[in-house]
């Protein structure tokens, strides 16, 4: 949705029509202030003109034709005119004086971009029908699928015997003038070869609950089921957990219901645009909750409300298929209610979903007490971790001492591993509790390690 005061001049209201064109559709509301939101509205006489000069200005700028539909509605009794777009069929839609490769515009946010090279081969791809991960890799064969791994995989999973023919009716490999090449989506799911270096999650917790500082960081790559695991195991590793003995079983409670994290990372490699280059998968575990963002706005016609209605539309249909198959995926268009289900279970705030731009973001929030006695009890073990870090360290340079006590400081720095002003502060810290003590000059000198019956006299 855009706000404008007045009938926008010049291309400026064309770029804004091809672009929702181009992506989901939208509404532009001439009648309102932009930037304070404030109602000014448009007089009657305008009321009047305007929709035949929007009509004639599209119609002589844009190509192919797009029809918008125009009307007036009432706010706080002023006339808004509202200019609603639709998603079209016919992508992708441009300036006629700037030609396609120069005028075709995309949404990103809230301003109109020009689309790249990329994103027209998308919007061209969209207008056939024709799926990303379906499509040829020509520079490839059939033999850089991985269809020993594959197949070992793919019994561990549903206890079924995968044969070379199930790749085919599976589309990781089609058949071309009785040659055999890997799709798109067989690569994802099976290359040998790392395919795609955007193809990938990349896993952060962070302190606290902003992107300041991170605690640890992963990077997960390879075929798509197999990042889907270890981002998981990457979550068990930093989403506090509480555990209950009944009987003679331990129940675990995470602070976020593992069965929404997975779903939403399942949907998020599921669904995202591969087309994308130079994006890939963020998997941040805040304090206070889980941010899965993927490349790619919803497709099609799909706006949030859709998604969390239950409509659903497969953006990659090989790597659903595949999903479906090994089990990740239970049922289409069940994912967004499970996680709904999961998280209200668990007596938490309902997840959010964002779509920005190119990008689609789940928002998962924690169980605040568990993960306020997960950092409590992370922050006394870190503390006891480095307490005895600090204590090894310590006899390792009286050790060293014993042996030569004409050892240096930048000596012990390279035997130990540390800084010179961290062998300082050791040093410093064991004179301090009288354990050693310096003999002579700095140059010239040596160390003497005190024993503890002297050290306690």
């Amino acid at each position: 949705m855009e706000f404008k005061a007045s009938l926008p001049r010049g291309d400026s209201l064309a770029r804004t029509v091809i672009a929702f064109s181009n992506m989901a559709g939208g509404k532009i509301l001439v009648g309102i202030e932009d930037k304070t939101g404030r109602v000014v509205g448009i007089s009657e006489r305008d009321v009047l003109d305007f929709p035949d000069r929007i009509s004639n200005t599209i119609y002589d700028t844009c190509t192919p034709t797009i029809i918008p539909e125009i009307y007036t509605v009432r706010v706080y009794d002023k006339n808004i005119l509202v200019i609603e777009v639709f998603p079209a069929s016919s992508k992708p839609y441009f300036l006629k004086k700037r030609g396609k490769h120069k005028g075709a515009y995309i949404r990103v946010g809230a301003t109109s971009k020009i689309a790249d090279a990329e994103m027209l081969i998308e919007l061209e791809r969209q207008r056939r029908n024709i799926f990303l991960d379906e499509e040829i890799d020509y520079d490839l064969n059939e033999k850089d699928i991985d269809f020993a791994g594959l197949q070992q995989d793919f019994e561990g999973y549903t206890q079924r015997k995968l044969k070379e023919n199930d790749l085919l009716n599976l589309k990781l490999l089609r058949e071309q003038s009785g040659k055999l090449y890997p799709t798109i989506g067989g690569m994802l799911i099976g290359g040998k070869e790392k395919y795609f270096e955007y193809s990938r999650i990349k896993c952060a917790r962070f302190k606290g609950n902003d992107m300041a500082e991170f605690i640890d960081q992963k990077e997960f790559s390879g075929s798509l089921y197999h990042q889907v695991e270890n981002a998981m195991k990457f979550a068990m590793v930093y989403i506090a957990k509480s555990g209950r003995v009944e009987g003679l079983q331990r129940i675990d409670t995470y602070a976020v219901p593992l069965a929404a994290v997975r779903e939403a990372l399942v949907n998020a490699v599921v669904h995202r645009d591969y087309s994308i280059s130079g994006s890939d998968i963020k998997f941040a575990i805040f304090d206070d909750r889980i941010e899965i963002t993927s490349p790619g706005a919803l497709p099609k016609a799909l706006d949030v409300d859709d998604i969390l209605s239950g409509r659903s539309e497969i953006r990659n249909r090989v790597i659903a298929r595949f999903f479906k198959e090994i089990n990740f995926i239970e049922q289409w268009g069940t994912g967004i209610g499970k996680i709904f289900q999961a998280c209200r279970e668990a007596g938490l705030r309902d997840p959010e979903f964002r779509e920005s731009g190119l990008f689609f973001k789940v928002m998962l929030y924690k169980n605040n007490r568990l993960e306020n006695e997960y950092t409590k009890n992370s922050r006394n073990s870190s503390q006891k971790t480095s307490q005895k870090h600090s204590q090894k360290t310590s006899q390792k340079i009286i050790e060293f001492m014993k042996d030569d006590s004409a050892v240096t400081i930048r000596e012990l720095s390279v035997l130990i591993g540390l800084s010179d002003r961290a062998v300082k502060n050791h040093i410093q810290r064991l004179r301090n509790q009288g354990k050693i003590r310096r003999v002579g000059p700095d140059r010239g000198g040596h160390w003497e390690v005190i024993e503890e019956k002297h050290a306690k006299t």
